[in-house]
């Protein structure tokens, strides 16, 4: 049986989006410098573009631990068991723990594309005691607040049967590409569908975007009409729950917004392995600024120094 030759093919989501607008250089590398780096023997350019691509904050990194640590109480829930306010803090201090040794000795090393490894270690960066402090200060503040909110009690209330998605990755088709979407959590109350997305910093306004794709992506995947969608972002770090009800003209404008960025990544894709690259389509960002905390700073010819 002949085995499926894999292809660079253009995907679009909110993510990807923002790492567009803010860098096209950025998004160059992260998506298409690295293509192949599996078959690259011995390992060079691409396997060094992919260990860039893999870099995490350690911010970002104490929010994908807070995010671990409710799927896992999902999974408990679903099983008919259950954590406490503790014990979920205990759960992302565990697996903030276990990525900071990856990353802080040559753990990383093993499965480079699949280990944590941060920035700050990376590029040799001092991490100060106040800044680790800060970290788990908002590992336990999100626990609490997930926990005891009691903006958050439909959500620790919802019975399992009617989830529709627990931190699920799913993909639909829109302008002939595939558009990912990763609902943190969504469940259904009556002809009302609730999506929730768990944020650990500051609000901010491309939030409201990300959730509206995500509406976008409950219309297309589970039939649902846009007036019975409420859309909740929990900022848990701040202790904060806004609720965003869904209409025709935001949804509207997020689909265009989402159709401009789409078809102007159209515009730029090509496939590594059969096309020439015209890199004119991916200038780097003018602001320094970017540069700074950018994953490829260190490789980046045009990187603001």
């Amino acid at each position: 049986m002949a085995t499926k030759q894999l292809k660079c093919e253009l995907s679009w989501s909110a993510s990807r989006a923002k790492e567009w607008d803010r860098c096209r250089r950025e998004n160059w590398y992260a998506r298409y410098a690295s293509w192949g780096w599996w078959t690259e023997q011995p390992r060079g350019q691409k396997y060094e573009v992919m260990v860039h691509k893999t870099l995490t904050s350690l911010p970002a990194y104490a929010g994908d631990c807070v995010h671990r640590a409710i799927e896992r109480w999902f999974e408990l829930k679903r099983g008919g068991a259950s954590m406490t306010a503790e014990e979920l803090y205990q759960e992302s201090v565990n697996l903030f723990r276990e990525g900071w040794r990856q990353s802080a000795g040559d753990g990383w090393k093993a499965r480079p594309n699949k280990s944590t490894h941060l920035f700050e270690h990376h590029y040799d960066i001092e991490i100060a005691k106040e800044r680790t402090e800060k970290a788990r200060e908002l590992l336990e503040r999100c626990a609490k607040y997930f926990m005891e909110s009691p903006a958050l009690e439909p959500v620790r209330q919802a019975h399992p049967d009617s989830w529709r998605s627990v931190e699920t990755l799913d993909t639909y088709q829109y302008l002939g590409t595939k558009i990912y979407a990763v609902p943190d959590f969504a469940y259904i109350d009556g002809d009302t569908v609730h999506i929730w997305d768990w944020k650990t910093g500051k609000p901010r306004e491309e939030d409201l975007f990300q959730l509206h794709t995500y509406a976008l992506y409950a219309c297309e995947k589970w039939s649902t009409d846009p007036e019975d969608i409420v859309l909740h972002a929990a900022y848990l770090g701040e202790e904060e729950v806004k609720e965003v009800p869904v209409n025709l003209e935001q949804l509207s404008k997020a689909q265009d917004r989402m159709s401009d960025s789409l078809r102007a990544m159209m515009d730029a894709h090509y496939d590594p392995d059969e096309d020439d690259l015209v890199i004119e389509n991916w200038p780097a960002s003018p602001e320094a600024r970017k540069c700074g905390w950018c994953r490829f700073r260190g490789i980046c010819t045009d990187a603001a120094r």
